[in-house]
């Protein structure tokens, strides 16, 4: 988000014979001989039956007689899996959680260990990785190794969540160019780890492109805090192209493919002017045509409104209304803070403000996810904090569902950047351990549990997406102002082609990908 802030030191969580009988040896061979035959052709992985009655192991080897095929970036091998149910969003509630800070770095999140690695002058990655040098590599595998590791996810399982919104960098999936900084090459086979954990309990993953290429909002959580972000140029906006491609042809050949439930394009897009929302609009067009290129193995697209001020609804009433399908392969994301910005004390008042941002969503033409929300208020009480997060998460349920901000925020001793106050708000493990949330009865559906937490907002509204634009002057000015960015893509997309054909790539959206020699890019200071 673009202003989270949160009291655990600053340190990570640490993860935590031969015989000389002839006959018997080649006993021996003959069973190593079976099991090897064994180990190809019999499924490796225990997927977990029901939740609490057994815990769930996974494995980097899986094989099925009619699975999907692709190649693990963990270990090079072959994976044959059994594709899952496709989510549909229209129908399957999200219970879900973010894994913030861990393949993109949030200082404010780990705020001690942050300082202490590279100093108080480091704001984001890009300054973290230059601090640091050489030895970057080093102690961000160790970070990723250790931030999110088995025991967590199960953890998570077990509390009833069903998916796990990851933020990545565009680092992850293309190369950096000119000064970027960034350490690359090992992300993705830790993104793999968590799929073969996820696929192994039922789970489902959100792509969030957290930090796109030049940065999308200059805040600290893009991986480059900057006043100048270059996002909103022609030759980022074709870099950017190229990331959303690298992620459809992993997709493509990836054997987890069918738990990735959705890609988020951008996460807190911040553009300023028309043409920076023609920009947007027209990066937005351009992602879920590529997506759809995967066909039968497309996830769904989530997109965020930028900002907009007046009705944002309005705003992006019309591109949404033209992509409308069933099962939805486009979602509208917000990220409500109900009690924050500033701090809200009045209980009631904050439960309130929950149930009227949720409202507002019910005639939207594709389905609403929440991607971010937290229990920070000016209210630091059990009692309450459990009372607001059954109010939000059922609220939030009554669309596409939730994920929470985040799995984990580190209490710090500096508290530059982290919560001074209530930093464990923002910390689902913390809350756990506070009882502050509910969890499931064993061997309870995620429909069930949602449906015993009762209605804090009233019985959920009836949905209507074809209730037609919105009315009004605010909805009327809302809709001007995106016909006039409208109007300037045309022009627009002919720079960023020229862009990105002089940068070497064969063109813009699904063609974004690499013919020649690269030329350097400028990137934000």
């Amino acid at each position: 988000m673009s202003k989270r802030y949160s009291n655990i030191a600053g340190t990570q969580p640490q993860k935590p014979g031969t015989t000389s009988n002839r006959k018997r040896s080649w006993i021996f061979i003959t069973i190593a001989i079976v099991l090897a035959i064994c180990a190809v052709v019999i499924p490796v992985a225990v997927v977990i039956s029901s939740r609490h009655s057994k815990k769930a192991t996974s494995t980097s080897t899986f094989s099925s007689s009619s699975g999907s095929v692709g190649k693990s970036t963990i270990n090079g091998s072959t994976l044959r899996l059994t594709p899952k149910k496709k989510w549909n969003f229209s129908s399957d509630k999200m219970i879900g959680l973010n894994l913030g800070n861990w393949l993109i770095l949030e200082r404010w999140m780990a705020e001690d260990w942050f300082v202490q690695k590279a100093g108080p002058n480091a704001w984001d990655e890009w300054d973290f990785t230059t601090a640091l040098g050489s030895n970057a590599t080093n102690v961000l595998e160790e970070h990723w190794s250790t931030w999110i590791t088995e025991a967590d996810v199960e953890r998570a399982y077990q509390a009833g969540i069903n998916t796990f919104r990851v933020p990545t960098p565009f680092w992850m999936w293309i190369e950096t160019h000119g000064d970027e900084p960034y350490v690359t090459g090992r992300q993705l086979a830790h993104f793999e780890r968590l799929c073969s954990y996820a696929y192994a309990r039922d789970m489902y993953l959100i792509i969030d492109l957290h930090g796109l290429p030049g940065s999308q909002n200059g805040e600290q959580q893009s991986g480059k805090n900057t006043t100048s972000p270059t996002f909103y140029q022609p030759l980022q906006q074709a870099r950017s192209d190229q990331t959303v491609k690298a992620v459809v042809d992993w997709i493509s050949t990836s054997p987890y493919y069918s738990i990735i439930s959705a890609v988020e394009a951008a996460n807190e897009p911040r553009p300023y002017t028309p043409e920076q929302f023609a920009m947007l609009r027209a990066f937005y067009e351009r992602s879920y045509k590529t997506l759809q290129t995967l066909g039968s193995k497309a996830p769904a697209m989530m997109f965020a409104d930028g900002f907009v001020k007046g009705d944002k609804l309005a705003y992006w009433y019309e591109f949404a209304a033209a992509r409308v399908t069933d099962p939805p392969s486009l979602l509208f994301t917000d990220h409500p803070y109900p009690g924050y910005f500033p701090a809200q004390n009045n209980s009631a008042d904050i439960i309130k403000q929950t149930c009227t941002d949720a409202a507002k969503y019910e005639n939207f033409p594709v389905p609403t996810a929440i991607t971010e929300w937290s229990l920070r208020t000016g209210i630091q009480n059990t009692t309450f904090e459990k009372e607001y997060y059954v109010a939000q998460l059922t609220a939030w349920s009554w669309f596409a569902g939730s994920c929470f901000w985040s799995i984990r925020a580190l209490d710090s001793n500096i508290s530059v950047l982290a919560d001074p106050v209530a930093q464990y708000q923002w910390s689902f493990e913390s809350l756990l351990a506070r009882n502050a949330i509910p969890t499931p009865a064993p061997n309870t559906s995620h429909e069930a549990f949602l449906a015993s937490l009762g209605t804090p907002c009233g019985p959920p509204p009836k949905l209507n997406s074809t209730a037609g634009m919105p009315q009004g002057a605010a909805a009327a000015s809302a809709v001007a102002a995106a016909d006039q960015a409208k109007a300037l893509i045309a022009n627009i997309e002919a720079s960023e082609l020229s862009a990105a054909k002089a940068f070497g790539l064969a063109g813009i959206g699904a063609d974004a990908v690499k013919v020649s020699a690269n030329v350097p890019v400028t990137s934000p200071k």
